[in-house]
């Protein structure tokens, strides 16, 4: 059966099938060579998607799409060029500090890239920054969209582990303004070195008043963050508090939301969300069969036969993550590596929340390097630069945020000392 499973999916993906269909499809195969009642399909997959927890995703992706519609992009990227814009190279620092922050409105790094990529990527280009660069840096900024609380891969990782979502979501602040810190570092080498322009020093009085024009979105991220890190939501409620507040800001503040606007961003919402869900569905009959088979047992045995110190194990998974992501989605291989890797994670006493960090972060590398890198594609597509050149610009900042994930390996409060101070 594993052996059907694996190269019935390897085959599907050679022949562009979508990733969620690969995955039923050869499952289902497997489960007809296997001779197992074919109904477990519909109870398998029903089943998967039965959980309050996923409750979460269409509510924190409708509020991206309110927060989005509502036109606060512009002013968040305003409010990150008044910080940052003054150093060398200071419209890629904005288009990272402005990433860092739209990142805790959407939970998605394509809607990141999109919006950023939209707002700086053409006055970068005519500022005489490379278009290759500006695609890298933007598409590079993006990942942290996902790393940033609400974080719609944390989420899937907490539905195949048990693992707390609010957990992760505190979790994930630190290492997130970690990894803008770095790229940040990274655009300032690359810019001293090629002669990137700075901006004009802001007065106290500028910054004043682009914090208050972005302030509405600012305060989201509290808003969610807030409300689970001191008990008052669940991130499933908290998800049903951030579209209250998306639809308030957008329609009675900002005013750019009309009612009849609320079923075409309802629509691309369900769009979305049956995209995640039926990925989830059909992934469960994935497990269902690698369960079966103890091909997690083996693989967790494989590797502990090369060693069985916990830091050597996560670098091997690093190293896993960055391949696999070379050519799956990220949501897709949680999904698809992580049932694999718990076993052995909880049996070397791995800390959960750090293998939860770890994991979204070494995939969300995946975004930004090509064949399947969905940030990198979109960000090239808005510079108008192929995506060799894109490829090779990307290359300082992979490397940056890999360090920063071995940054988090070795030194796990990284990533659990919040979350865990959070309960006392």
């Amino acid at each position: 059966m594993a052996t059907v499973l694996l190269v019935g999916f390897a085959l599907l993906l050679l022949v562009n099938v979508p990733v969620s269909f690969a995955l039923a499809i050869a499952s289902l195969g497997a489960l007809v060579y296997g001779g197992l009642p074919v109904t477990l399909v519909v109870q398998k997959m029903t089943a998967s998607m039965d959980s309050f927890v996923l409750l979460a995703v269409p509510f924190f992706l409708l509020s991206g799409h309110l927060m989005g519609r509502s036109g606060i992009a512009k002013d968040i990227v305003d409010f990150a060029d008044s910080l940052v814009g003054w150093l060398r190279g200071g419209l890629a620092h904005a288009n990272i500090a402005s990433g860092t922050l739209m990142g805790g409105m959407t939970g998605s790094a394509v809607a990141e890239a999109s919006s950023t990529g939209g707002a700086l990527i053409p006055p970068m280009i005519a500022k005489g920054y490379d278009a290759p660069f500006t695609a890298a840096v933007t598409a590079s900024a993006s990942t942290i969209a996902v790393m940033i609380p609400p974080s719609i891969p944390m989420i899937i990782f907490a539905v195949v582990t048990g693992v707390s979502v609010g957990d992760l979501f505190i979790g994930g602040v630190i290492p997130g303004i970690i990894m803008a810190l770095a790229l940040m570092i990274t655009s300032w080498l690359l810019a001293v070195r090629r002669g990137y322009p700075r901006g004009k020093r802001p007065s106290l009085g500028s910054i004043g008043r682009a914090t208050r024009a972005s302030i509405w979105g600012l305060f989201m991220p509290l808003v969610i963050i807030g409300s689970i890190r001191y008990g008052i939501a669940t991130p499933t409620e908290a998800s049903v508090v951030a579209v209250l507040y998306a639809l308030f800001v957008g329609r009675y503040v900002y005013r750019t939301i009309a009612w009849r606007d609320i079923p075409s961003i309802v629509q691309e919402t369900a769009v979305t969300t049956g995209v995640v869900m039926l990925m989830i569905a059909a992934a469960s009959l994935y497990g269902l069969i690698v369960t079966r088979e103890q091909i997690p047992q083996a693989a967790a045995q494989m590797i502990m036969d090369i060693t069985r110190d916990p830091y050597l194990v996560l670098i091997l998974i690093l190293g896993v993550y960055l391949i696999a992501g070379m050519f799956l989605d990220l949501g897709a291989n949680v999904i698809i590596l992580v049932p694999v890797l718990w076993p052995l994670v909880r049996s070397l006493q791995i800390d959960p929340v750090q293998f939860g960090i770890v994991t979204v972060l070494g995939l969300s590398i995946g975004l930004i390097t090509p064949p399947v890198g969905a940030s990198l594609f979109v960000t090239c597509g808005i510079a108008k630069t192929n995506l060799l050149d894109g490829s090779k610009a990307v290359l300082p900042f992979i490397t940056a945020l890999i360090l920063v994930t071995l940054l988090i390996i070795f030194f796990p409060g990284i990533a659990t000392w919040l979350p865990y101070s959070a309960k006392g």
